[in-house]
Formats: C-alpha cells, sequence, structure tokens
C-alpha cells in the first residue's frame, strides 16, 4: 500500500512539473513584425468538375434520406424502407460515376 501511495505521487509530480515546464511561453507581439509580414494568398477557388450534376444529385439525395426519410415518425405508406435502400443504392452508383475520369477532368 505505502508503495503504490509513493508511486503515484512520483507519478502525478512528473505530471505537473510536465505541464509546468511543457507548456509553450505565449510569445509578445511584435508590431514591426506584422507591418513586414506579406499579404495571405488569396483562397483558392474550387474548380466545377465535369458532372455537376452528379454531384448534385448525390446532395439531394443524402439531404432526403437525412432529414426527410430517416426522422419522420411514419412509413410513407409503406415505401420508407424501400425508398431508403434505393437512395443507398443510388448514391452508391453516382459516388462510383463520380470516381470516374471522365468526371475528375
Amino acid at each position: 500500500m505505502k508503495r503504490t501511495i509513493i508511486t503515484l505521487s512520483i507519478v502525478l509530480f512528473a505530471l505537473v512539473l510536465a505541464i509546468v515546464f511543457g507548456t509553450p511561453k505565449a510569445h509578445t507581439f511584435n508590431s514591426s513584425a506584422a507591418i513586414a509580414a506579406p499579404a495571405p494568398l488569396p483562397m483558392a477557388v474550387p474548380v466545377p468538375g465535369r458532372c455537376p450534376n452528379i454531384h448534385e444529385a448525390i446532395r439531394a439525395l443524402r439531404l432526403a434520406h437525412d432529414n426527410d426519410l430517416n426522422p419522420a415518425g411514419h412509413d410513407f405508406c409503406g415505401h420508407k424502407r424501400d425508398a431508403m435502400l434505393a437512395i443507398d443504392e443510388a448514391m452508391k452508383q453516382l459516388r462510383l460515376a463520380e470516381e470516374c475520369a471522365r468526371c475528375r477532368e
């Protein structure tokens, strides 16, 4: 029991030392460095793919699945399960089509 308490005390002490001496110090602000810093580069604009309708279809199917069908408290006259399975399969096929080299060019 004594050995366990001593070991835990040593480990706790080592952790406190690591936290105190291991944290990085705050940097002071240097106004000359801020003035001399180069302007940030503009953000890159994503280039639209060749198949924007496929991307939009995946997005629309995901929204229908996640926002309309899945949380609904009813089964859409017995069609909810089949519709969700069909959406999953359609999204799978559209993702495969998206990976096609023609859509990437």
